[in-house]
């Protein structure tokens, strides 16, 4: 047998070896991969069930409690003001005089003004009666009358003056702050008291205008809870919504009457307002901490993490409204942002289940 033939021979028998070896070898690599990947460790996460309740949207605002008949009561003439009578939170009724300003002036002045008007009236008629028996001219008649007419004129300025020295309460209600004392110059353009009325109170809301509609729609019926700092609570009512809505602020105004049947709230007082804008009985809902890209919810299924397209069509102000279907699904509400499809999951301790 020739050295050729004999490696040739020796070739042949290799190969079937070779393949076999090779066969071994890729059977132990995948038993090896195999083993590393059940192997892996379950990633722990938190989970909850859709929980069943009531749930409701609402918007919070802040404000000021005001008086809807809130006054400033301002002296119509200027003077020392010789009397004020009253004081902080003394009820007035509508026309009372509340104080009085020095007057000797505006006597003065009526006095000389009657005079010139008693003077010119005389001299009127005088002249009305030459003119009647043809004696008088009609230039002199004029004269006499327009010089009537203007002194009569500065007699009834006189009256009112003296007359605006007592001042008077516009309307009914409280003195809710007193802004001069006796012997201060009283004027026109210097608020004397402001008076309100604590039994007509509201609170004025800037609301955002994307609002508008719902709050046209649900004007008679809408809820509202109003709270004071000393977590006193009180229901108010929409009494009016303004057609307006702010180019600069993109807020339109609406005033809320509070019923405050105690009488303990006051004008400038701090509030917060609830508008609860929607409501929903006996559903479901999770927290917004179990949405994961605003689309996408993870829940366990044996022992593995699977994912779900979601996204919500109604919520609250801290969790979103799911359907019936989700109601036995276990969703991952800590741990989903590091989980993938199929990976291994573990629950650890403090999982909220209803």
């Amino acid at each position: 047998m020739t050295k050729a033939k004999k490696v040739i021979r020796l070739i042949i028998w290799l190969i079937p070896i070779g393949i076999l070896a090779g066969s071994l070898l890729l059977k132990t690599t995948l038993d090896q991969a195999t083993a590393e990947v059940a192997t892996v460790p379950a990633i722990p996460v938190r989970v909850q069930q859709a929980v069943r309740g009531d749930l409701a949207k609402t918007l919070k605002l802040n404000g000021y409690v005001e008086s809807e008949s809130m006054v400033t009561v301002l002296p119509l003439v200027s003077g020392v003001l010789q009397e004020l009578f009253v004081d902080t939170g003394d009820a007035v009724k509508k026309d009372q005089i509340i104080g009085r300003i020095d007057a000797a002036r505006y006597e003065l002045q009526l006095r000389q003004a009657e005079a010139a008007y008693f003077s010119a009236k005389s001299s009127y008629e005088r002249v009305l009666q030459l003119y009647q028996g043809g004696v008088g001219s009609q230039q002199n008649l004029d004269q006499a009358k327009a010089q009537y007419d203007a002194y009569a004129t500065q007699y009834e300025l006189a009256r009112l003056q003296l007359d605006y020295a007592a001042v008077k309460s516009p309307v009914d209600g409280v003195v809710l702050v007193r802004h001069l004392s006796v012997g201060a110059i009283a004027a026109p353009e210097r608020p004397l008291v402001t008076i309100g009325d604590l039994d007509d109170l509201i609170v004025r809301a800037r609301i955002p205008e994307k609002y508008y509609p719902l709050f046209v729609e649900r004007e008679d019926n809408l809820p509202i809870t109003i709270t004071t700092s000393s977590r006193r609570q009180y229901t108010g009512k929409i009494r009016n919504i303004s057609p307006f809505v702010s180019a600069e602020t993109k807020n339109f105004e609406t005033i809320i009457a509070i019923d405050d049947r105690e009488g303990l709230l006051r004008p400038g007082m701090f509030v917060n307002m609830e508008f609860r804008l929607e409501e929903w009985e006996d559903t479901l809902s999770l927290p917004f901490q179990a949405l994961s890209g605003g689309d996408t919810l993870w829940y366990i299924e044996d022992g593995m993490a699977r994912s779900t397209k979601y996204i919500p069509e109604e919520r609250s102000d801290s969790a979103f409204l799911l359907p019936e279907e989700f109601a036995s699904y276990f969703f991952i509400i800590e741990g989903q942002y590091f989980v993938y499809e199929g990976a291994p999951v573990r629950e650890v301790s403090g999982s909220s289940q209803p």
